[in-house]
């Protein structure tokens, strides 16, 4: 058996790569040249343009903060509340480009036609094209104007097959293709050979052009100036848009600002109005609130209110001692105990009259005890003083029971005004709080009116300002250039794009080659040792080629080598087959026998290959004598009457395949071919069987049992990967013993030529090899 294949997947050398691409270098050539002079033709025959730039001062935007906090004034001053982003909108915005273009009819170009190049020169033209009506404003129009001269000129219009020509006067009108215009004269001399072209587009067309050649950018972080750039084939027309685009930008500022100012002015009158009816209102409710709830000043009035309850809080006391007084009294004349008593004073009672009563009882009380002690009981005098005793107390009974009447009614009138006096201070909180809310807004109304008064007095003061912008060009537009087209970035990436297409080339032609290209896509699919290499010859060579020194000799000879070095001990018998046919087999086959010779070896070479056998054509040898098949077919046992020779290798005896088989598979399962393999060991030292593509059909697999080496012939660039892949799935399945691989017909390096080895050693002997071919006699 073999050893150990070699290491797989190598990846190739930067020589090798290098060698890949420099095998296409005409290719690279020629790319170059195409790509730079493509190149050299763009610049020389593209229309140049020119860089337009301006600056513009934002002064109401202080990066992203915002302005005055007053509302009012904020719409009144127009201050911006947003950042620098909102102003990049607008500048980029198409309706202020659509003001810009219409006001300034930028619409209208003018040309002048070179012999190949057309160049815009604004307002150099020696006339000016003034429409004055258009039927389709959708469309464009364009005019050729020639033979020019003080009087007029010719203008040209229509298609190149339907051109028409129409002499014109200046200022007066021209119809053409259902537009109306005048050209206006405006210069004094003519050139008749110069030619102009006019361009009339629509506006919205001329706009979304301008607007995609402008940029608008902040050119810092820390200021809050816009920078803006315009991409145009005229310099001066380029800074003019720039120009009328900040004015219109500016203008558009002070009318949006203007119609702020006035709407603010009649916004403060409405409210004015609305304010005034609702301060008379809060007015009127405050004078029904005071009337209703009788009230002047809610502070003194609560302080009285609260004096006079306690006053009447301590009148109630009074008249409660005296009620009580009065009570004691009566419970005192009508105790039966207190009868000959003296009565005690009234104690506090204000009422003279019981008063008197309680004096006149009590000295009638002490007569009567008085004249009791000197007379008897039924005495006239002591009874008329019991009678005047009794009399006076029923007055003063009376008299208390007015007394207490009247304590009543007194008492009755002052917890009325107490319970008055309590009300009204319980409903101090509520009126108060109530006038607070009436006063709250009030104040509220009246500062609203005030405020509004204010900042109308500020919007007339305003609007006498008003035609100042917010926004500020700092210098007029410049510009420089050309900066398109750039020559050098041109011609440095012709040249790149001429180098990268064959690159490109070369890749994607090897990433979608399916075939093999090298020993790696070998040596990645199946685990054998490659044998070696025959290099590619740039004519056919066929036949027996070893026997000079040229490459192809000496990388049989390599071959040859290898065979001896494997570990293997039996290597009689070389089997030699291939994924399909034209891979170089039945070349490979007589070679290696023919180099297995060459040191004296006796070596038989069988075309095997019984259905199409290729070795005794490649030799020119006339195919139809006797051969294997006859043998394998019982129509002959001696083997001497089967093989030819070369003259210069006697050694090697070439076995044909002899007359083509109806049935080839029948004849390789008879035992006569066991037995023509063992009469063949017996008689050479290597037998190298040329035997039929395994891809194809089965011959090989059949002959596989009788081999000791099994060699697979790979052609690079055309066998199929998926043939070698069919490869591993035998080495694998061991169908064949012991397979190595031959890469034939291999061409690496910068140009055609053999593999490797010193660049080409031995190759001046191939015209040899070729006349070498011319000796072969048949023995």
């Amino acid at each position: 058996m073999f050893g150990e294949s070699e290491a797989t997947g190598k990846s190739a050398s930067i020589k090798e790569i290098i060698l890949k691409y420099l095998a296409h270098f005409p290719l690279f050539i020629i790319s170059l040249m195409v790509c730079l002079g493509a190149g050299i033709l763009y610049v020389r025959y593209t229309a140049p343009k020119f860089k337009a730039t301006t600056l513009i001062l934002v002064k109401g935007s202080q990066g992203s903060q915002g302005g005055s906090k007053d509302i009012i004034g904020t719409a009144l001053t127009g201050q911006l509340q947003g950042n620098l982003n909102n102003e990049l909108i607008a500048l980029r915005g198409r309706s202020l480009m659509t003001r810009v273009v219409s006001k300034n009819g930028f619409n209208i170009s003018y040309y002048y036609q070179g012999d190949i190049l057309k160049t815009d020169i604004y307002n150099d033209a020696p006339f000016r094209f003034i429409p004055q009506s258009i039927v389709d404003s959708n469309n464009t129009f364009s005019v050729v104007i020639r033979s020019l001269d003080s009087q007029g000129g010719t203008v040209e219009y229509g298609t190149k097959k339907d051109l028409k020509k129409v002499a014109f006067r200046w200022n007066e009108p021209i119809t053409a293709t259902g537009m109306t215009f005048i050209l206006a004269k405006h210069a004094d001399q003519f050139n008749k050979s110069s030619e102009y072209i006019v361009d009339w587009k629509p506006v919205w067309m001329t706009t979304n052009e301008l607007a995609s050649n402008t940029s608008v950018a902040i050119l810092s972080e820390k200021t809050s100036i816009i920078s803006i750039e315009l991409l145009t084939e005229n310099l001066k027309r380029g800074k003019d848009v720039l120009n009328s685009l900040v004015y219109e930008y500016n203008l558009a500022d002070i009318e949006d600002r203007n119609i702020i100012t006035q709407n603010t002015i009649r916004f403060i009158d409405d409210r004015l109005g609305i304010v005034s009816g609702e301060l008379n209102g809060v007015e009127s409710s405050m004078q029904n609130f005071q009337g209703s709830e009788d009230i002047v000043d809610i502070g003194t009035q609560q302080g009285q209110a609260f004096g006079n309850s306690n006053a009447a809080s301590q009148g109630l006391q009074g008249l409660y001692v005296q009620q009580s007084v009065a009570k004691m009294i009566t419970s005192y004349f009508t105790n039966p105990d207190n009868g000959d008593k003296l009565v005690p004073s009234t104690m506090g009672l204000n009422d003279p009259t019981l008063g008197a009563l309680i004096g006149q009882y009590n000295q009638l009380e002490a007569q009567r005890q008085k004249e009791a002690a000197f007379t008897t009981k039924n005495s006239i005098t002591l009874k008329d003083l019991n009678n005047q005793i009794d009399d006076v107390k029923s007055s003063i009974l009376e008299a208390l029971q007015n007394v207490n009447k009247n304590l009543r009614l007194q008492e009755s009138s002052l917890q009325q005004q107490n319970n008055q006096y309590r009300q009204f201070l319980t409903s101090v909180p509520r009126k108060t709080r109530a006038m607070q809310d009436i006063k709250r807004k009030q104040s509220i109304t009246e500062g609203l009116y005030l405020y509004l008064l204010q900042k109308r007095e500020e919007s007339a003061i305003t609007s006498t300002s008003a035609n100042v912008s917010n926004y500020k060009q700092i210098d007029p537009a410049s510009g420089y250039g050309p900066v398109e087209p750039n020559a050098s970035n041109i011609y440095m990436y012709s040249g790149l794009l001429g180098i990268l297409l064959p690159l490109g080339f070369v890749f994607l032609r090897d990433m979608l080659n399916d075939r093999i290209s090298s020993r790696d896509d070998i040596t990645k699919r199946v685990p054998t040792p490659v044998l070696g290499d025959i290099g590619h010859a740039k004519t056919k060579v066929a036949g027996l080629v070893v026997s000079g020194r040229d490459i192809i000799s000496e990388q049989f000879r390599i071959i040859r080598t290898n065979l001896a070095l494997l570990k293997n001990k039996n290597k009689q018998v070389i089997l030699v087959t291939s994924s399909a046919s034209g891979e170089g087999k039945s070349f490979i086959s007589t070679n290696l026998a023919g180099v297995l010779a060459i040191p004296g070896k006796r070596v038989a070479l069988l075309e095997f290959d019984l259905r199409k056998p290729g070795i005794l054509k490649d030799l020119q040898v006339n195919p139809d004598i006797k051969g294997i098949t006859n043998f394998l077919k019982g129509q002959t046992d001696d083997l001497s009457d089967l093989y030819m020779t070369l003259e210069d290798t006697p050694t090697l005896h070439i076995y044909p395949s002899g007359p083509i088989p109806a049935n080839p598979g029948d004849l390789l399962i008879s035992e006569r071919v066991a037995e023509f393999f063992e009469r063949l060991k017996e008689q050479y030292d290597y037998i190298v069987v040329d035997t039929a593509p395994l891809g194809l059909v089965s011959d090989a697999f059949m002959l596989g049992e009788f081999s000791d080496i099994s060699i697979f012939v790979v052609r690079q660039r055309v066998t199929l990967k998926k043939q070698v892949d069919f490869l591993s799935d035998i080495f694998k399945t061991k169908k064949l013993i012991n397979i190595g691989v031959i890469l034939n017909d291999v061409k690496t390096g910068g140009k055609y030529g053999y593999y490797g080895y010193g660049g080409g050693y031995g190759y001046e002997n191939y015209k040899e090899m070729k006349k070498n071919r011319k000796k072969y006699s048949i023995t």
